[in-house]
This record gives C-alpha cells, structure tokens and sequence, in this order.
C-alpha cells in the first residue's frame, strides 16, 4: 500500500513539473524572427534579443548587442536552450560558435532576399510548438504579400545615398511585392552606383534610410544634389526617407511596407 501511495506521489510531482520542463528559454538574435515570436505568444520565453527588437512584448529580455556584430559570450551567460535567427545574423560563423559550445542554435531562413519568410515562419513555429498558429500566420503573410499589378514605377532604395538595393536584398523582393520595378536590378546585392550610373537608371521613386542623415545630410540635401535632382524622382518629388527596418529586412509588417511603397508612387 505504501509503495502505491509512493508511486502515486511521484506520478504527481512529475505532472505537475512538466509544464516547467517543456518551456524554453529563447534567444533570438534578429528582429524579424523576433517578432514572430511574439506573434505566436511566445514572448515570455524569450530570455534574450537582439538589440533592434524593441517590441515592449520583449522589454524584459537581455540586450545581446546588435544582430550584424553578434558575439558568443553575451547568449552564453544567459543559458538558453534554444537560440534562433535568420541569415541577418553577423558574422555568419555565430551559428557553428554557438553549436560547438552544446547550444541548439538554428537559422531559420536561407534567402538573402527574404522571399522565404513564410517559410521562416512556419519554421520558427515548429521549433517552438505552435505550428498550427504559425501556418496561419504564414498563409496570411504570404497572401498580403502576392505581387499588385504592375505599376510600371522604378524604384530606387539606398542605405545612405551612395550604396543601393539591386537583385537578391530585401528591397528588391518589396519593390516587386509593390508591382514596381527596381531601377537596380542590373546589379546584384548592395553596390555603390555614381552620379552617372543613377541618371541612366532614371528612377521614379528613390528612398533612402533616414538613420543615415549623417551621411547624406537629410532629405533636403539629398533632393537639391545634382544627380538625385535631375532624376525623376527628383524632378517630382518622390525622394523620401524611410525607416530601414521597413525596407532593409523582410518582416512581419513587410505587407504595410509594400502598401506605403504604392502610395508613394
């Protein structure tokens, strides 16, 4: 009798400890992955953040610093047992770093352009136990994110006036989500274009980060400079400052983003 009421304790003890076994403890190193975190409900079990995730869902989790200069020892301390991010990760060697200290880090998107955020949604969701949530998230995404009509606009989307967006970025994916065309598309990743490069693209709309006024001197240096002016953007007034967590990453509020980019056009 006593072995039964013994064994029925244990039973006990162990049912009512699962709840604290199967909670993680997260650290995720980019904004996007963040904020589907956050949207699956999973914000109480984030431990740390990248700098850049200022959502107030996360306001208690630990600075790990920002997610393009990562470092090991800040995610060590703070013992997770998951770690997760996407390819905005820096330096891309983090991710074997951190495994070969025993941590489960996994990067959760491949596509330098971000075109595989659903994906990275459903994948962040499966590593957390909330897929059915994170499908639906991810078809909902996906269908504010279907290609409008084309436009027949060309866009132009600089970091800080000099260096541009062409193919393969994440600008490049929400200039085509807009049904515009990237004025940059002949150039791969982000490069430098001179004044006479930028004439010969003549784009419609140019948007630059406004984070970087320091470098182009703010908007209104930016629309009064030769070759910005005698473009047709320029010539119009479609030169605009942009947050560049808007158009520098794909994310969950990309959909607002593309929605923003077709009224400025």
């Amino acid at each position: 009798m006593l072995h039964r009421h013994v064994g029925s304790a244990l039973l006990l003890s162990l049912l009512i400890s699962t709840p604290a076994l199967t909670a993680e403890r997260i650290v995720v190193l980019t904004a996007d992955v963040a904020e589907i975190l956050v949207a699956l409900g999973k914000a109480d079990e984030v431990v740390g953040r990248d700098r850049s995730a200022k959502l107030p869902a996360l306001a208690k989790a630990s600075d790990i610093g920002l997610s393009r200069s990562l470092s090991a020892e800040p995610i060590l301390r703070l013992k997770p047992s998951l770690v997760i991010g996407s390819r905005m990760a820096l330096p891309t060697g983090i991710w074997g770093q951190l495994n070969g200290f025993g941590l489960r880090a996994v990067q959760v998107s491949n596509r330098e352009d971000g075109a595989d955020y659903a994906d990275t949604i459903r994948n962040v969701g499966n590593l957390v136990g909330a897929s059915a949530a994170a499908n639906k998230l991810a078809v909902d995404w996906n269908n504010a994110m279907q290609p409008a009509s084309p436009m027949g606009k060309r866009v132009l989307i600089s970091y800080e006036g000099k260096t541009f967006a062409g193919r393969d970025t994440p600008g490049d994916t929400l200039i085509r989500a807009a049904g515009a065309i990237n004025a940059a598309d002949g150039v791969v990743g982000y490069k430098p274009l001179d004044a006479e490069a930028i004439a010969k693209l003549a784009p419609d709309v140019i948007l630059v980060a406004e984070h970087n006024k320091a470098v182009y001197g703010g908007i209104d240096q930016l629309k009064n400079r030769a070759d910005i002016a005698s473009t047709p953007a320029g010539k119009n007034g479609k030169v605009f400052e942009i947050p560049a967590h808007e158009f520098f990453s794909v994310n969950l509020g990309s959909p607002a983003a593309v929605k923003k980019l077709k009224g400025m056009s």
